[in-house]
């Protein structure tokens, strides 16, 4: 089985290098089904990852003068202080369990993996129905209010299912901070990192249930990966591939929906 889960962790790696998603939107039901961690174990464990992995992305993306890091200030200061609300008091304020009435149970973890199907479902949607992007167009008296938006909505999500969320930053940089698609991706990957760092800080005490020796393996061959999928991107098209694993992430969903609540 570890043999299963390290082939699944270097093909998530290939998925961030080739399609720049697949994240936490794998590692998360990796950890779950095929490791058995509890929830919120597998969160903090996809947070180190995925900090790790944008990092390193991110990183490259600099070298080649594609960050703006005006962008990452306007979209992190909102993100970041809502990683750190959300971690700090929203997550430990969710009842455990949810519901226990009429002989249906639902427990935190549950809960939390119920609401990682719905953004699954999103995710997948926002993949097959990309929106319509002209940055000619954008509203730029209400700029600052959809950044400050997306800004908060992308910490929501970072904080409390540990998903980075780049689905949503880059339509966000180019719509409105008029960046180039290769300039989005670099500057996501920033905030990502930045955000996933700010969620581990907050709930540092999470570390310790984690089996670093594994988790440490598992970044390893996902980082193969990531870089094996960078050079896939050259020969391969990723408007193509991207209705694919879409579709993946969606039959994801509905099994952890599933799961979940029956």
């Amino acid at each position: 089985m570890l043999l299963v889960v390290f082939i699944c962790a270097f093909i998530m790696g290939v998925s961030l290098g080739l399609l720049g998603a697949g994240g936490a939107v794998l590692t998360i039901p990796i950890f779950v089904y095929l490791v058995h961690m509890e929830a919120q174990v597998a969160i903090s464990g996809s947070l180190f990852v995925v900090c790790v992995i944008s990092l390193l992305g991110g990183l490259s993306y600099y070298k080649k003068s594609q960050v703006d890091f005006r962008s990452v200030v306007l979209f992190g200061i909102p993100s970041v202080i809502m990683v750190w609300l959300s971690r700090t008091f929203l997550l430990p304020w969710i009842p455990d369990p949810i519901w226990n009435a009429n002989n249906y149970f639902i427990s935190k973890s549950s809960f939390l993996l119920i609401l990682f199907s719905i953004l699954l479902f999103f995710a997948a949607y926002r993949m097959l129905n990309p929106p319509a992007i002209n940055s000619k167009d954008a509203p730029n008296s209400k700029g600052y209010f959809f950044i400050l938006f997306n800004g908060l909505l992308l910490g929501l999500i970072t904080g409390i299912l540990g998903a980075g969320g780049g689905f949503l930053i880059v339509p966000a940089l180019v719509l409105l901070q008029k960046l180039d698609f290769k300039k989005a991706a670099g500057t996501s990957l920033i905030i990502i990192s930045i955000n996933t760092g700010v969620a581990l800080i907050s709930k540092i005490q999470s570390l310790a249930l984690l089996e670093w020796p594994f988790v440490l393996a598992f970044t390893g061959m996902a980082i193969l990966g990531m870089f094996g999928g960078s050079k896939l991107s050259q020969f391969l098209s990723s408007d193509k591939l991207k209705p694919l694993f879409a579709y993946f992430i969606l039959a994801m969903g509905i099994f952890i929906l599933i799961k979940e609540l029956y």
